[in-house]
């Protein structure tokens, strides 16, 4: 749950670049105008891209998973759907309202700065791809995606086998920018680990499962793969 005061800082934050577009003129107003749809458009879509399914670490039983982020706007429930939630929407739209407000108001502020009424279109459009779609290209980088809360000693497995992939196995790619963490369980011959992430890749597009088998002491990798969304990775032998 957001704590107040973050939500009280969101809120701040939100209306002073909202009056500072206003006071931009027309394309100003019409651009607030615009924002509103387009965060809730955003949101929407983030229940899409991040999603963390039902799992069992750090919990007696199996633990409800969620859609979107960073606030869920929809939960599992017993029977393991996903619901719904509106609140949840709201306030993930609120976050996505501040985000697009905020980091138009740098790009433009910037953009006035380096002069680019005076600039070349060529000029433009490198400044477009550098300040607007090179940091959302490579997001997953700077900002993680949603994953289960990991005890210490559970966290020190998915750091293990992260590791183990991009070095032992040699696995790291161009494209796989991210690993989260969807669950933590005892290999299905009971010996071993297996620690089962969500890849994410440019733009927080998901693009694979990926599980790695630890040996018992959770320290050196003994397998592991890619396997597609759809697939489970505590099938896989």
């Amino acid at each position: 749950m957001m704590a107040p005061w973050s939500f009280a800082l969101l809120l701040v934050a939100t209306a002073l670049a909202g009056v500072w577009w206003v006071r931009r003129g027309r394309r100003g107003r019409n651009w607030l105008l615009f924002s509103a749809p387009l965060a809730f458009v955003l949101s929407y879509l983030s229940g899409f891209l991040f999603r963390v399914p039902e799992y069992q670490v750090g919990c007696p039983a199996l633990c409800p998973g969620w859609q979107g982020h960073p606030v869920p706007i929809a939960r599992q429930d017993v029977l393991g759907d996903f619901r719904f939630d509106p609140p949840g929407f709201v306030l993930n739209s609120l976050f996505y309202e501040a985000f697009v407000l905020l980091g138009s108001l740098v790009v433009v502020r910037l953009a006035e700065l380096v002069g680019w009424s005076q600039r070349s279109r060529r000029w433009r459009v490198g400044y477009v791809a550098l300040t607007v779609v090179m940091p959302l290209a490579l997001a997953p980088v700077w900002l993680p995606p949603p994953q289960p809360d990991l005890p210490s000693a559970t966290q020190r497995l998915a750091i293990n086998a992260a590791r183990d992939w991009r070095w032992q196995l040699q696995g790291r790619r161009l494209t796989d920018y991210r690993l989260a963490v969807e669950d933590v369980r005892r290999h299905p011959d009971g010996s071993r680990w297996r620690v089962c992430f969500r890849v994410y890749s440019w733009f927080y597009r998901p693009r694979a499962r990926l599980y790695i088998d630890l040996e018992p002491a959770g320290v050196r990798a003994t397998g592991g793969g890619l396997i597609p969304l759809t697939a489970s990775c505590w099938v896989q032998p």
